[in-house]
């Protein structure tokens, strides 16, 4: 069944009774039945809306809830932004929940992500569509906030995704608890969470009638399971990281990242045992279960993994970087020396490159290169443990070379292996699976 269940969270850092932010307001759509636009029932993304809209409430956000065929509307959607738009303030937060039907149209070379909503005359109608450029346009609506996050629980989201920078091996380090939440509530943040990628269904008839991946998304919200804070403080990365390293399975591969207007922040939840009421646990599946539906493919030690997952793509991220910054040497230190590039020629011919190779043709493209520009960019974890891990990446970028000449890639999809280096103090880039026919998963 092809569904979306997309959590599009714009929110400041912090929680409505833990932090410095005057009001939290949430907007959560839901809709099961499309029988009005002839695309099949949904069976659970009614039930996703409400278990989120439960944890927000419990939370003390100020939820307006737009749940079934006659309320989760376009007009209904943007009519709830604008009044929002109207009283938020840079320091206040706003959430967006939607769950339901999404598709993707290649437009002009590049896919482009819809959420579907009721009200059109059809699923092509654009009163039944909210576009890339609408979350855009929601986001901008709501630019004072502070913080923006979207969680996207749906089989296109991560096309939303774009690339940041981000500084090489600069991680601030905090004395205390306190001043970590004060430090990232003051910046501004616009980071997302997709469940998975081009052509994947999101799986439904999870645990307590959720799809799979808001069943993982509130079980990390619950005491104790993705950081052990008496607070109760989480922290979204941490949050993306446990959904993504725990939901991790070939048809499914959460992808996590910022958008652009990031400036450093990071948006901070509380478990469920800081909410009131406190909101029942959800059941518990284990890592044998998991295991045996097709999760946790290569991880046995999710737990461990996802503390790490950041550490791990970094290096993924510091290549694309670098042609953006056209430093060749920053894009050669994410390379292994023993690292291997496969792919193949415009003519079909495959090709396996080393180190050597590999340095000699990029000092030669970034010699010539203007700039760089990368219009589309999604990470998606496949699997790992605690020393190596394999990320599917997808990515469209605008190359301008100093003759004048343009080289456009469109939908380019890779793979890579990273690896702990000797120290331990960073990853490194073993494998470069490059112009694949789709996302690896391994």
């Amino acid at each position: 069944m092809w569904w979306v269940a997309l959590a599009v969270l714009l929110w400041g850092v912090g929680t409505a009774q833990g932090q410095d932010f005057q009001k939290s307001y949430a907007l959560v759509v839901g809709v099961n039945d499309y029988a009005g636009i002839g695309l099949p029932t949904l069976a659970n993304a009614e039930a996703d809306a409400r278990a989120v809209e439960r944890y927000f409430r419990a939370q003390g956000y100020q939820v307006t809830a737009l749940i079934g065929a006659q309320t989760a509307t376009k007009r209904g959607a943007e009519r709830a932004v604008r009044e929002i738009g109207d009283r938020i303030t840079d320091q206040d937060r706003f959430v967006f929940f939607f769950a339901g039907h999404g598709k993707a149209r290649r437009q002009e070379g590049v896919d482009v992500a819809y959420l579907v909503v009721p009200g059109g005359r059809d699923a092509n109608d654009a009163a039944s569509l909210i576009s890339t450029g609408d979350i855009v346009s929601y986001s901008r609506s709501l630019d004072r906030a502070r913080h923006q996050l979207f969680i996207f629980d749906s089989c296109y989201a991560g096309l939303m995704g774009q690339f940041q920078t981000r500084a090489a091996g600069d991680r601030m380090q905090y004395d205390s608890e306190v001043f970590m939440a004060r430090d990232l509530g003051t910046r501004r943040a616009r980071q997302y969470l997709s469940a998975g990628g081009e052509d994947q269904e999101v799986l439904d008839n999870g645990p307590a009638n959720l799809s799979w991946f808001t069943y993982f998304l509130l079980k990390g919200l619950e005491p104790g399971v993705v950081k052990q804070r008496t607070s109760g403080l989480i922290t979204f990365s941490e949050l993306a990281s446990y959904v993504q390293t725990l939901s991790a399975n070939p048809k499914h591969t959460p992808s996590f990242g910022s958008l652009a207007g990031h400036h450093g922040g990071e948006f901070l939840l509380y478990s469920t045992a800081q909410g009131t009421p406190q909101l029942a646990r959800l059941p518990t599946i284990t890592v044998k279960t998991l295991h045996d539906l097709g999760f946790l493919t290569r991880s046995d030690a999710p737990e461990r993994v996802s503390a790490s997952l950041d550490r791990m793509r970094e290096p993924i991220d510091l290549l694309f970087q670098a042609w953006m910054q056209k430093d060749v040497a920053l894009y050669l230190r994410q390379l292994a020396r023993d690292v291997v590039q496969t792919g193949r020629l415009k003519g079909g011919a495959p090709y396996s490159r080393g180190f050597e190779e590999i340095a000699r043709r990029r000092r030669g493209d970034f010699a010539r290169l203007d700039r760089v520009d990368v219009l589309h960019y999604e990470v998606m974890y496949q699997g790992g443990d605690e020393r190596e891990a394999t990320f599917g990446a997808r990515y469209s970028m605008d190359f301008f070379w100093q003759d004048g000449t343009i080289t456009r890639e469109r939908n380019i999809n890779e793979c890579y292996k990273v690896r702990k280096a000797a120290d331990g103090s960073s990853w490194v880039i073993v494998r470069n699976d490059d112009y694949q026919r789709r996302i690896c998963y391994q």
